[in-house]
């Protein structure tokens, strides 16, 4: 019960003995006193009244919503607070949750949830990529209280099938393709992929149709002429692949025969010649003429004879040539053609027959192609049986001494050598280096330009030889057994029996139970340097951890997600939060760091059956790269080199293999390995050689690499590693790193440019082409850039939501920027102009961003003020904005705003923080820091939206912001940093940001002055505790000092 309320008691007007009372609180139990007052003072108080309760209202308290975000592409997970219980007014019941699709009003649903104890609730069943208003309310029995509005989005879906896929011109190596977008996007189409199978081959390929327009024309090329196809198209977005189109069938026209034999030229007569010639070896359909071209010395130009082939079948051919000078040199040469099957007016005329000469005269010389055919009789039939025989028996030699070398070592090498003792031979050894030799590095970029030319045809070949090289024979019995079969992921996907890892026997174990779709793989001069398997099964989840205890692995790769392109591609085989047991061994999760790219877990495991004495934990970590695309290749190559060099430095050298899976484990498990491979194959020999070594790997793990694309992004991510260098600086090296950016290296006695030229040079080497920028350059979007040095790519541009009927309505010029922890963790954008300030505050109402940072400094002409001032509203017809708050600090002026919906309820607030001539007004320069510190402070309260950064042009200063504020995090979490590679990453996505190379310099000096000697000091310490044994990463992994080898056979 409360105090008497004796100063704020109530003074009646008169001496009436009843009163009314108002202004009380609803639904509160009261109870009453009475004083009596006169001119000489006030009585003692009556005694209290019996206690009574106020009547019910409905509550004017409403809960707060602490967070909203999608879980999937149809369900959105929301957090609240509830009121203060004084505001409830009635029996707190519980909340009523209304949700509705922002332009649907009419489509509202309803959720009634009775337990007041509630704080959050998955709403499932809603629309894909779909924006959602989401309101919370408390109610008591007298109704409902004021809303709580948040308008979230709903994830990216499967995009459903193109529609009216069309073939148009078939050529003998191409054919025209026609088709319109999906339907139903259920996200922003990055691009399509275009999926053919030769039919005859049973071969599928892919080819990325990028720059998505409402209607597609691509031209598929390199296709196999005179053949079959199947073909079908899928939309994807950066994160799904769609539904596939129907698929439509085709052939390929016929092309040109390849070149005659002539096998026979002489003379007939005085004027005339006689040519022979053996059919073309490859043609396709049949050949329907010959043209004989001749000339004599004495002319330039060939005439030319036409012949039709006489007979389909005839293999060699012949004419005369008649009506020729005598006593003349004449020259001769042949090819066939064949009459086109899709216009059969149109003739392929094939390759010329090496040119023969002969001189026109009486008894001229002969000129006799295959000798034995016409003019040697002497060879008997027993020499000639006798060559054959011993040519037989010497093929048949050197095709077994192959077969011994490729099975019977291979075998030995991988079974009978135990594990951890096993020596490795060089390279040289186990695959032919002088068929495919190793290329040093300096030549690389002009190997690497060469496979690119003409369409990437060098690639397509160079891929094709690999495949065909691939022994499909390779034994795989132990995959094939019935009881295993259920344990392999894809029918397809096998282990090889003389590479797999086998499982130890258990301890009381009846029957044999040692198979794992897994199997070891060499790496660069180590045998069984990584294992190569699937993503695990549930079935096998306990076979999985002991494979990882049995084998002692410390790093576990993980390049899949559990679901893409909304189909499982692995399960779940860890637990997601606490301790799971899996078998005999028990895994729990320590720690896990979320990146943009990729996440960081740490696991804790431990044998059960091993005897206490014994027992011993040992950490596992699993880095689980999340930005790689099913079938596809990421967008660049620098955070992939980053994630290889992190989670391969951090196995320790007597740690067993890294474990490699990811959905299958050929694909991108096969991409890692050989990028590894090749990185340390680099820093050892300076040399590369990715066709031997990929194809000796794929005699220990059927199809790594699995496509085309794939292998094109390992010679691209090579050539990147070459030119980049390692440029991730480790905290105690910064200092000297930095000083000596600027010095020149001398190369042959001459000075050459410095490293920061070059890295300058390499950053900015990306130049976006017309069709990088499609919406940017519209005609109607052109006005609304401050500069056209400066604007936003396709594939990473900032959508706002389109006025129906206005084209380009969904354009800002703004950029979604990475972050260290999220891909979308910046938007960048320039200071709105008069005419995009209701576009700006769209965009800042569709993305939910609620802290806005402005770097520009503010005037009345070419900067004017974009936000409305206290006291007044802004109205742009679909939400009003008014500023509530504004406070100065030192270097900046913060706003605090409401926006509201004019359809809705839904209310955000956002916070804008201005800080004019940032950086240059720092002083002391490290005070460049304080900015981003007070930024990232308050951002975490909004860890789901992107903050949005404001300069005149969205340019440098809005970059060096973003770009400072992911470096300061990666100090702080991995104790280094990488300003070249987000610099380069900053500028794939927004061109022009960098405009000298003093704004490179910029970053590294201002990481300068926040570094300190504590910082070196800490990472010692931590090396010391680890037993000396600390990543490039800052990731410490302390090496088990009590768990013997024996304990790791239990």
């Amino acid at each position: 019960m409360g105090e008497w309320e004796s100063a704020m008691g109530i003074m009646t007007p008169d001496n009436k003995t009843s009163y009314h009372v108002i202004g009380l609180q609803p639904y509160t139990v009261y109870s009453f006193r009475v004083v009596a007052v006169n001119a000489i003072g006030a009585s003692e108080p009556s005694k209290e009244s019996y206690y009574m309760v106020t009547l019910r209202e409905v509550p004017d308290g409403k809960p707060t919503i602490i967070s909203a975000y999608n879980t999937s592409s149809t369900s959105i997970r929301l957090q609240w607070a509830p009121p203060p219980q004084h505001t409830i007014h009635g029996e707190f019941l519980g909340y009523r949750i209304t949700y509705r699709p922002r332009d649907r009003p009419e489509e509202e649903r309803e959720i009634m949830l009775r337990d007041p104890t509630l704080r959050h609730f998955t709403i499932r069943n809603l629309d894909i990529f779909t924006q959602y208003l989401i309101s919370v309310q408390v109610f008591n029995p007298a109704g409902h209280g004021p809303a709580a509005t948040v308008a979230v989005m709903t994830d990216e879906g499967t995009p459903s099938e193109p529609v009216n896929l069309t073939i148009g011109k078939v050529g003998d190596s191409s054919v025209r393709l026609r088709w319109q977008e999906p339907v139903n996007p259920n996200g922003i189409i990055q691009g399509y992929r275009v999926y053919f199978l030769h039919t005859a081959q049973n071969h599928t390929e892919m080819r990325k149709a990028q720059h998505p327009q409402p209607v597609m024309d691509y031209v598929l090329q390199n296709l196999k002429p005179f053949s079959h196809y199947k073909i079908w198209v899928n939309a994807y977005t950066w994160k799904h692949e769609g539904e596939p189109s129907k698929v439509l069938d085709f052939h390929t026209d016929v092309q040109g025969p390849s070149a005659p034999y002539i096998v026979n030229l002489t003379c007939q007569t005085l004027d005339s010649l006689y040519v022979q010639w053996e059919r073309p070896q490859v043609f396709f359909n049949r050949i329907d003429y010959y043209f004989v071209h001749y000339r004599s010395e004495n002319n330039w130009d060939f005439e030319e004879i036409a012949m039709a082939s006489p007979h389909e079948r005839a293999i060699d051919h012949g004419m005369f040539i008649p009506n020729l000078t005598a006593n003349t040199m004449y020259e001769v040469k042949v090819r066939g053609a064949t009459r086109s099957v899709i216009e059969h007016s149109k003739l392929f005329k094939g390759q010329f027959s090496e040119p023969r000469k002969v001189l026109l005269q009486n008894k001229c010389p002969m000129f006799h192609g295959v000798p034995y055919s016409y003019s040697d009789s002497s060879l008997s039939a027993g020499m000639v049986a006798g060559v054959m025989c011993a040519s037989f028996a010497l093929l048949l030699a050197i095709v077994s001494f192959i077969l011994w070398r490729k099975y019977f070592q291979a075998a030995y090498y991988y079974l009978d050598d135990p594990l951890g003792n096993r020596t490795s031979p060089q390279l040289s050894e186990t695959f032919d280096d002088s068929e495919y030799a190793a290329i040093p590095v300096h030549l690389w970029p002009k190997h690497v330009a060469e496979l690119h030319a003409d369409g990437d045809i060098g690639f397509s070949r160079e891929y094709e030889t690999i495949q065909q090289a691939t022994d499909l024979d390779l034994s795989s019995e132990h995959s094939q057994m019935m009881e295993n079969k259920n344990k392999n992921r894809y029918v397809n996907i096998v282990a090889y029996d003389h590479t797999r890892v086998i499982l130890k026997p258990l301890p009381g174990q009846k029957k044999m139970h040692d198979y794992i779709n897994a199997n070891y793989i060499e790496g660069y001069n180590k045998p069984a340097a990584y294992i190569g398997t699937q993503g695990p099964l549930p079935s096998t989840f306990d076979d999985y951890w002991r494979m990882i205890w049995e084998q002692r692995v410390y790093i576990i790769v993980m390049i899949t997600n559990l679901v893409e392109r909304g189909r499982r591609k692995c399960d779940m085989y860890w637990p997601k939060e606490g301790t799971e047991t899996y078998g005999i061994i028990q895994v729990k999760l320590i720690e896990e760091q979320v990146m943009a790219t990729y996440t960081v877990r740490t696991f804790a495991i431990k044998n059960t059956k091993i005897k206490k004495k014994l027992m011993c934990e040992r950490n596992v970590y699993q880095y689980h790269y999340t930005n790689w695309p099913d079938h596809g290749v990421p967008d660049h190559a620098l955070p992939v080199l980053n994630f290889i060099r992190k989670s391969s430095n951090a196995n320790p050298n007597n740690a067993g293999p890294i474990i490699v899976h990811c959905s299958a484990g050929v694909g991108r498990t096969g991409t890692y390995i050989v990028l590894d491979a090749m990185l340390r194959q680099i820093q050892h020999k300076q040399s590369i050689n990715v066709v031997g070594f990929l194809k000796h790997i794929r005699q220990q793990r059927n199809y790594l690499v699995q496509t085309e694309e794939q292998y094109i992004f390992i010679h691209d991510a090579l050539l990147e590693a070459i030119e980049s260098g390692e440029t991730e600086v480790p905290l105690h090296q910064f200092g000297s790193y930095v000083s000596n950016l600027n010095n020149p290296v001398n190369e042959g006695g001459e000075k050459s440019s410095s490293p920061l030229e070059k890295q300058f040079k390499l950053v900015t080497s990306f130049k976006a082409r017309d069709f990088n920028v499609v919406s940017a350059l519209k005609p109607c979007n052109k006005g609304k850039n401050r500069s056209l040095n400066l604007i936003p790519l396709e594939s990473y541009r900032v959508h706002i939501t389109p006025k129906p009927g206005t084209d380009g309505s969904d354009y800002i010029n703004a950029t979604f920027l990475p972050g260290f922890h999220k891909l979308r963790e910046f938007i960048i954008t320039q200071h709105p102009l008069p005419s995009t300030v209701a576009d700006f505050w769209q965009m800042v109402f569709d993305h939910n961003s609620q802290i806005i940072v402005v770097l520009s400094s503010v005037d009345d002409k070419e900067y004017p003020c974009f936000w409305p001032k206290k006291g007044e509203e802004m109205d742009d017809g679909s939400f009003k904005l008014k500023m509530v708050e504004e406070s100065s600090e030192d270097v900046f002026v913060t706003r605090d705003f409401i926006m509201q919906a004019t359809q809705d309820e839904y209310e955000m607030t956002c916070r804008i923080i201005e800080c004019p001539g940032w950086p240059e007004s720092c002083n002391p320069p490290s005070s460049v820091f304080d900015l981003v510190q007070v930024v990232q402070k308050w951002h975490l309260e909004y860890q789901n939206d992107p903050i949005i950064v404001v300069d005149r042009y969205g340019g440098t200063e809005a970059a060096a912001f973003c770009c400072l504020t992911t470096l300061n995090k990666q100090l702080e979490y991995e104790k280094c940093v990488d300003a070249y590679l987000h610099a380069k990453l900053y500028h794939m996505r927004r061109p022009g940001i960098w405009k000298t190379q003093d704004d490179l310099l910029f970053l590294y000096r201002a990481l300068e002055h926040v570094i300190n000697v504590g910082s070196t000091e800490t990472e010692s310490a931590v090396g010391n505790a680890t037993n000396g044994h600390v990543n490039s990463n800052g990731h410490a992994i302390k090496l088990p000092s009590a768990c013997s080898k024996e304990s790791t056979d239990a």
